[in-house]
């Protein structure tokens, strides 16, 4: 059979394994690559074959997703980790329940972009620099500055510009900023087109691999759902094994979706629900993000983990 064959014919076969009453879910998410797991496993009956009926809703932002979960419009949502870790250090009650995309040093969606003719080398040339960023105090700031002090520059000296992703390419090309973070798909079309040339990747700093976003529900809904929440976790992992086989065949799942032209998209690293048992994956962006003062304080990464996901 091949790839075409199998989008098509999959659902047709867990269908056939569908329990009867299947338990409602509301899951929102911003229409990142990752998205395709969700909607890989609402498309092709995996949730169906769980007993779980889930609607994907596409929201604008990551905080638009925890004030929606936490308001209980939604039942879950998925985030980035380090917005959930900042959303945990002010109390608010929320539990992560599995991890969705996984940031790699081997395949990097992310880095530290300059203009093609920057004479900017080193981090010890960023020093004075004025740097873009989406918003202060966040992932990329952080480990920006801890990429920095760790390389001869000093992060105490740079100088941000808050800009949205979307404009940042532009503003370094044309030199209204020295540098900033750049992602996929916006990454890899400022450097195709010649604007940007890579820098650094300084997501590196967080280990080999470390989980970028996650899926998490608030506390007492993790507590008085604990089956559904099984059957969730078990549901996306047998998504992202699918996905992972047919990476091709997902690109126009994605692109419906987001509205993303599909050339776009690069489908990035996904997460089985185990990898939150790893706190190697997780606890450097919680230390990280208490000695760049994102976060009061450092806590135990198990302090966030539903104590039902994985019990002792």
């Amino acid at each position: 059979m091949t790839g075409g064959a199998a989008f098509v014919a999959a659902p047709l076969a867990l269908r056939a394994q569908t329990t009867a009453s299947p338990t409602k879910l509301r899951v929102g998410a911003t229409a990142n690559g990752d998205i395709v797991i969700i909607l890989w496993a609402a498309q092709s009956g995996i949730f169906q074959k769980y007993g779980l009926d889930v609607d994907v809703a596409k929201m604008n932002s990551s905080s638009a997703v925890v004030a929606a979960v936490v308001g209980g419009s939604l039942d879950l949502g998925k985030s980035t980790l380090f917005g959930l870790i900042v959303a945990r250090s002010k109390s608010i009650p929320i539990v992560l329940e599995a991890p969705s995309a996984l940031y790699s040093t081997a395949s990097p969606d992310s880095a530290l972009a300059v203009a093609k003719d920057s004479p900017i080398q080193t981090a010890r040339d960023m020093n004075g620099k004025v740097l873009a960023s989406a918003s202060l105090g966040d992932l990329f700031t952080v480990v920006n500055a801890a990429w920095m002090d760790a390389n001869g520059g000093d992060s105490r000296t740079v100088k941000y510009l808050e800009l949205p992703g979307s404009a940042t390419a532009d503003a370094i090309a044309a030199g209204r900023v020295d540098a900033g973070t750049l992602a996929n798909p916006i990454l890899s079309d400022a450097v195709l087109s010649g604007k940007c040339r890579v820098l650094a990747h300084p997501e590196d700093i967080l280990g080999k691999v470390s989980i970028a976003t996650a899926y998490f529900c608030a506390a007492d809904f993790a507590a008085q759902n604990v089956a559904a929440l099984t059957r969730f976790r078990k549901a996306v992992d047998e998504s992202v094994a699918y996905i992972t086989a047919h990476k091709a065949d997902m690109i126009p799942l994605i692109a419906k979706f987001s509205g993303i032209d599909p050339k776009n998209i690069v489908l990035p690293v996904l997460g089985h629900s185990t990898d939150l048992r790893d706190p190697r994956l997780t606890q450097p962006t919680i230390d990280l993000a208490a000695k760049y003062k994102a976060i009061p304080q450092q806590f135990a990464v198990k302090e966030m983990i539903d104590p039902n996901a994985f019990p002792a």
